[in-house]
This record gives structure tokens, C-alpha cells and sequence, in this order.
């Protein structure tokens, strides 16, 4: 136990990093930013740790069994001396499916986050923390909440390439739409859909997160309402998206039914031109005793070339019309 515990602590102007060993010692410092992660990568964080942390915090219990529950929806809820908040990102790849998730729980002169190991987000505000918990550890959530957001960003960049690639392969490649090209539109509307399903509860997460007036500063405040105006901003790519590929659906449905539609009629066409080569078959394979050109020796041929000329002519003439 402890091995996932790490203690940032802020004494005045003196920044320091402890292990699980300094987290009582922290009653006196300006500012306290206590990491939890699991053991190893892909874990969730021992039980024992969060119930550790949870003592010295005074963290309600229901909060601290959702850290142990995951994936959970994102939301804010408000106690009487820290807020508990859950931040989820979508998979930023199609490689990645599984949900990131941040716990947090930010008090006075605190912050507790809760995460599995390797979070880049972590990683980043963690690189600048002393500088980041002088403002408060208010400043350090919207650090790590600042590069999930930007992170989305990048993603949706993919997306919408993706989108663009399959747009000119369906509109001038020379294969036509293809049953690849319609699962593929189905895979990037899926993501698009995970991620509106994120996205959207975030939005309203900040604006009550800002409301918070006793545990969010006036200057926080302000980059806490960046973040929102970063995600409206996501949200209404995300709508634009999900215009493209429904309208990359339809495309693809018009170019089958099309291509389709030129199959049956060349088909149409050769159906066509073989209906009086079979009428004339016909009347020649009638047995009759005494029938036209039958003693002529050159009936056969005389016939043959009939059929022929019969065949170019109605040929010429399709392709003409603009048939074939």
C-alpha cells in the first residue's frame, strides 16, 4: 500500500514531491495536490489507498466507491467542504476505444485526483506544478482538465481527415463506393457519437463547476470558462462532423444505387438486342416443309449476317441515345 501515492506539496515558496509517507504531514502547507493511481498500468488504484486519502480529506464515502467503478458518467457534486468531480475523454484513436477517466476532489488549499497510471494529463500539470499550485490547486484541475479538452481537439482533427479522404474516394476513385468505404463512414459516426456522448455533460459540468464560487477563485474563474468556451467549440465540430457523414452515408447509398442502375442497364441493353435475334431463331427453327430461302444455298449465311447487321444497328443506336 502507498506505492501508488504521490504528495506534491506547496510550504510557502518551497515546492516539494513525497511519496505515500508525507500525506500527514501536509496539515500545514499553502497548497497539497495528492496523486492516486493504480499499481500498475490499466489498474485501478488500491482501495486501501483511496481510503487512506479519504480519512485525511474528510472524502464521503459514495464519492470514493465511484473511484472504484469505472467507467462512470461525468458529473459534478458539491459537499459541504470539497466538490468530487469525474472527467471522462473518449478513445483518441480507433486503436483506442476504452474511456480515459480523471477523479477529482478539490477542497480548501487541496486537490485529490484519482487516475489510472500513464495519464498524459497528469503528466502535464504535474511538469509544472509548483508554479501551478502557487495559484491554487484550483488552477492545477484546470490544468489537467485544459489537456483532455485540447486533446479532443486532435482527435477530431483525424475524424474530420478521415471524413475528407472518404469524400474523394467516393466522389473520383475509380472503384465506386464500396462495402469498405460504408463501414468505415459507420466507424467514424460511431466515434462521433462517443464522443458528443462525452462531450455534451461536460459542458454543463463547467458551467456548474464555475458556480462554485468557494472553491473556485475569481482568477480560476476565468480558466475554467475557457475550458467551456473549448468545449462549445468541440460540439459544434462534433455537429459539423456528424452533417459530413451523414451526407458521406447518403453519397455512398447514391453511388450504389447508381452504379447499380448502370449494371441493369447495360444488362437491359444486351437483353434487348438479343430479343430479335431470338424472334428471328425462332421463325427459322419452325418445321415447316416449304419455307423461305430453305433450298436457297445461301439462306444460312444470308440470315447470319441479318442478325448481325441487326445487332450493330441497334447497338449504334443505344449508344447514341446515351443508353450504353
Amino acid at each position: 500500500m502507498g506505492d501508488g501515492l504521490t504528495v506534491r506539496v506547496l510550504e510557502g515558496t518551497a515546492f516539494r514531491t513525497l511519496g505515500a509517507e508525507g500525506l500527514d504531514t501536509t496539515l500545514d502547507a499553502t497548497c497539497t495536490w495528492v496523486d492516486v493511481v493504480g499499481p500498475d498500468p490499466g489498474d485501478l488504484p488500491d482501495p486501501g489507498d483511496l481510503e487512506r486519502v479519504g480519512r485525511r480529506f474528510g472524502l464521503h464515502p459514495l464519492a470514493l466507491e465511484d473511484c472504484l467503478h469505472t467507467p462512470q458518467r461525468p458529473k459534478v457534486e458539491v459537499f459541504d467542504d470539497h466538490l468530487f468531480l469525474i472527467w471522462t475523454t473518449p478513445g483518441l484513436s480507433i486503436e483506442e476505444t476504452d474511456q480515459a477517466e480523471v477523479d477529482a476532489f478539490l477542497g480548501d488549499g487541496w486537490l485529490v485526483t484519482i487516475h489510472r497510471r500513464g495519464n498524459p494529463a497528469i503528466q502535464y500539470a504535474a511538469h509544472d506544478a509548483g508554479t501551478l499550485m502557487a495559484h491554487g490547486p484550483d488552477r492545477v484541475l484546470h490544468a489537467v482538465l485544459d489537456y483532455l479538452v485540447d486533446g479532443v481537439f486532435a482527435a477530431i482533427d483525424d475524424v474530420g481527415e478521415s471524413l475528407e479522404l472518404l469524400e474523394d474516394e467516393l466522389l473520383q476513385g475509380k472503384e465506386g463506393a464500396s462495402p469498405s468505404h460504408l463501414r468505415e463512414i459507420h466507424i467514424m459516426r460511431r466515434r462521433i457519437l462517443e464522443f458528443h456522448r462525452v462531450i455534451a455533460p461536460e459542458r454543463d459540468i463547467v458551467r456548474s463547476l464555475v458556480r462554485e464560487r468557494d472553491f473556485v477563485s475569481a482568477d480560476a474563474y476565468r480558466y475554467f470558462s475557457d475550458v467551456g468556451d473549448h468545449l462549445a467549440r468541440v460540439e459544434d465540430a462534433l455537429d459539423g462532423l456528424r452533417t459530413v457523414a451523414t451526407d458521406l452515408a447518403d453519397i455512398h447509398l447514391s453511388a450504389v444505387t447508381n452504379r447499380t442502375n448502370e449494371i441493369m442497364k447495360r444488362l437491359t441493353v444486351v437483353a434487348t438486342i438479343f430479343m430479335p435475334l431470338t424472334l428471328i431463331t425462332g421463325i427459322y427453327g419452325m418445321n415447316f416443309r416449304t419455307f423461305p430461302e430453305l433450298g436457297w444455298r445461301f439462306g444460312y449465311p444470308g440470315v447470319i449476317v441479318f442478325m448481325v447487321v441487326v445487332s450493330v444497328s441497334m447497338l449504334v443506336y443505344f449508344r447514341r441515345r446515351g443508353w450504353w
